[in-house]
C-alpha cells in the first residue's frame, strides 16, 4: 500500500496507523497518551496531522490507499501547540524536583513547541497526593489522563487498580471506590510508574534517608550496600549509555565513592537461593506435597499470589528472596563481630520496597533510578570512574545468579544445580528455559526423573497459570513467575525508556544480553561450585540447619 507523506510517495504495510506511516518516512510525530501494543486510545491529541487536508489524530487512524499525510504543516503545529497548551494549563509545574525531570515528553515538547504555560491559565485542580504505599506515590496534579497506567495495569498485570472517575474538567484517574493505593490491589510492581509520561506516578524515594544513615552512622555501625543483577545492565543508561550496557565495576566504584562500607553482590545471595530452592524441590518432589512450587524471588509475584490465590501459598517456596538472605546474612556476620549493619539494597524493583517491611532483612531499598540520583548528588562522573571489586566474602558470584535479572534465570540456576544432584554432571546452559514470550512450557529430564516446567513473566499469563492449576489443568513440578515482563532486567524501577524509539521486546532483550554475556564470561557456571557460598556454609553456618532456616527461610 502507497502513501504520500509531506510530498513523497512511501510504501506501508497494510493495517498500518497514520502514525506509522509518519515515522516510516522518516518524521518524528509527538506522542503522550500512545504506545504500540498498550495504549491506543488517541485522548492526548498532539500527534495530530493534516490529513488529506483534515486535521485528525494519529495514532489511531488507519492509513489507506493514496492518502495524502503532512505532519510539518503551520495548521498541524498550530494545532499541536494549542493542544499541549490545554494540557499545561491544569499541570503543576514542579519539573525541578519531579522524578520525570530530564525525561519527561511534556515537559519536551512543550520546550520543542516554545508552548505559552499560561496561555490558558484558571482554574486549576487541587489534589492530594498519595503516598500510602512503600512502594509507589501517586500526584495527580501532574496527570495528563494519558490512560498509560490503566492500561498496563489491567492488560498486562490483569489488576485493574486504576480507573477514571468523574468528567469534563473534574476528570480523574485513581483507585477504585476512592481507596488509597496502599488499600487496593495494587502488588507495588512499579509497571505504571515505567510507562506514565509524566511524573505523575513515581516510586517512593529514600535517597535523603540512605544519605542521612551513611552520614549518622555511629563508631559500632557500618553501612552496607548490595546490589541486584539486573541493575549493572541497566545503571549505565542514566549516563547516557546505551540500553544493556555493561557497567558492573564503575557501579562498584560509584558506591564506594558514596560512603557505603562494604559493597556486595546480591548475586551471591541468589547462589545461596539455588542451593536452598533446589533442596525444597528435590524434597517436594520426593514427598508429592504441595507441586507445584512456586520461585520466591518476586515481591510483586509473592504479592500477587496472597492476595489473590490463597489455597497456593503452601505451594510458593519457603526461600526468602536473594535480597533478604543477603541482608539477613550480612547483619548476623557483622553482629557477630559486635557491631551493626545497616543494609542498603539496590533493586530494579519497585515492589522490594515493600518487601523489606515484611522481611526485616533490608532497611532501605533504592531503585535503579535512585542511585542515579545518590551518585549525581554526590558529585561523581560516572563515565569516568575506572571500576573497582566487590567486598569479599559476598562479592563472589557464578554465572547462574546473574542471570536471576532474566525471565526463566532463576529456573535456568535452579536446574545447572539440580541436574548435577540428579547426575553428577555439570551442566553449563539449559537453554531450553530461556523465553522471549510471557508463558513458556518445559519438560525436562534428568537422572530418571521428568520435570515439568512453566516459566512466567507478567501477572496476566501469572493469573491464567495459576487457575488453570486450581482447575487441575495443568501439572507442573516447578513455576517461576516474575511480575514484570522479561523479568528485572525491566522491572518497575529500571530507567525510563522511550517508548517511542524502543518497545518492551527491546529493552528486555538489550538488557538480558548483557546479563547472559557476564554469564558467559564466568568461570563458574553453577551455583554449587561457587566456593564462597559452600564455604559459608561450612565455616560460617557450621551446616546448622536451625539457623539456615532462621536466616534464608520465611517460616
Amino acid at each position: 500500500m502507497k502513501v504520500i507523506v509531506n510530498g513523497k510517495e512511501i510504501e506501508i504495510e497494510e493495517g498500518s496507523t497514520i502514525l506509522e506511516a509518519a515515522r516510516k518516512a522518516g518524521y518524528s510525530v509527538p506522542t503522550l497518551c500512545h504506545q504500540k501494543g498498550l495504549c491506543e486510545e488517541g485522548s492526548c491529541r498532539v500527534c495530530v496531522c493534516e490529513v488529506n487536508g483534515r486535521i485528525m489524530s494519529t495514532c489511531t487512524h488507519k492509513a489507506s490507499e493514496g492518502m495524502n499525510i503532512v505532519t510539518n504543516s503551520e495548521k498541524v503545529i498550530k494545532a499541536r501547540k494549542q493542544n499541549l497548551e490545554l494540557l499545561l494549563s491544569n499541570h503543576n509545574f514542579s519539573c525541578t524536583n519531579c522524578s520525570k525531570e530530564g525525561k519527561c515528553k511534556l515537559q519536551r515538547y512543550a520546550s520543542d513547541y516554545n508552548c505559552d504555560i499560561d496561555k490558558y491559565a484558571g482554574d486549576k485542580k487541587e489534589y492530594e497526593v498519595d503516598d500510602s504505599s512503600y512502594s509507589i506515590v501517586r500526584d495527580n496534579s501532574k496527570c495528563i489522563l494519558c490512560g498509560k497506567c490503566i492500561e498496563v495495569c489491567s492488560k498486562i498485570q490483569s489488576l485493574n487498580v486504576y480507573g477514571k472517575s468523574k468528567r469534563g474538567f473534574e476528570t480523574s484517574i485513581g483507585c477504585a471506590f476512592g481507596k488509597k493505593i496502599k488499600d487496593s490491589k495494587c502488588v507495588g510492581c512499579g509497571q505504571c510508574v515505567l510507562v506514565c509520561p509524566t511524573g505523575a506516578l513515581s516510586e517512593k524515594s529514600e535517597v535523603e534517608l540512605v544519605l542521612n544513615a551513611i552520614s549518622q552512622r555511629s563508631e559500632d555501625t557500618v553501612v552496607t550496600v548490595q546490589m541486584a543483577p539486573a541493575v549493572r545492565v541497566a545503571l549505565s543508561e542514566e549516563f547516557g549509555n546505551p540500553i544493556g550496557t555493561v557497567d558492573e565495576k564503575k557501579m562498584v566504584h560509584a558506591l564506594k565513592l558514596c560512603g557505603f562500607d562494604y559493597v556486595y553482590d546480591v548475586n551471591y545471595g541468589a547462589d545461596i537461593t539455588v542451593m536452598e530452592e533446589e533442596h525444597e524441590l528435590l524434597e517436594r518432589i520426593q514427598k508429592g506435597e504441595n507441586l507445584p512450587q512456586f520461585s520466591s524471588c518476586c515481591p510483586g509475584w509473592f504479592n500477587f499470589v496472597n492476595e489473590n490465590f490463597p489455597s497456593l501459598k503452601e505451594n510458593v517456596s519457603k526461600c526468602k528472596s536473594p535480597n533478604e538472605m543477603l541482608a539477613s546474612l550480612v547483619k548476623y556476620k557483622f553482629q557477630n563481630e559486635n557491631k551493626k549493619a545497616i543494609v542498603v539494597a539496590i533493586m530494579p524493583c519497585t515492589a522490594k520496597k515493600h518487601e523489606k517491611i515484611r522481611c526485616g532483612g533490608a532497611d532501605f531499598v533504592l531503585t535503579t533510578r535512585e542511585l542515579a540520583k545518590l551518585i549525581k548528588l554526590k558529585g561523581i562522573d560516572f563515565n569516568s570512574l575506572e571500576g573497582a571489586d566487590f567486598d569479599r566474602p559476598f562479592g563472589d558470584y557464578s554465572g547462574a545468579s546473574v542471570i536471576f535479572g532474566v525471565t526463566g534465570g532463576v529456573t535456568e540456576a535452579v536446574l545447572r544445580t539440580a541436574i548435577y544432584h540428579l547426575t553428577g554432571e555439570d551442566k553449563a546452559e539449559v537453554k531450553d528455559v530461556r523465553v522471549t514470550e510471557g508463558l513458556k512450557e518445559v519438560s525436562l529430564s534428568a537422572g530418571g526423573v521428568t520435570l515439568s516446567l512453566a516459566i512466567v513473566s507478567g501477572l496476566d499469563n501469572a493469573r491464567k497459570v495459576c487457575e488453570s492449576i486450581i482447575k487441575g489443568e495443568k501439572n507442573y513440578h516447578f513455576v517461576e513467575v516474575m511480575a514484570c515482563p522479561g523479568g528485572c532486567v525491566n522491572g518497575g524501577g529500571q530507567p525510563f525508556v522511550d517508548y517511542d524509539k524502543y518497545s518492551y521486546a527491546d529493552v528486555i532483550k538489550l538488557r538480558s544480553e548483557g546479563l547472559f554475556k557476564l554469564d558467559l564470561s564466568s568461570k563458574k557456571k553453577q551455583s554449587h561450585n561457587n566456593e564462597g557460598v559452600t564455604d559459608i556454609y561450612k565455616d560460617v553456618l557450621k551446616n546448622d540447619e536451625k539457623l539456615i532456616k532462621k536466616l534464608f527461610h520465611n517460616e
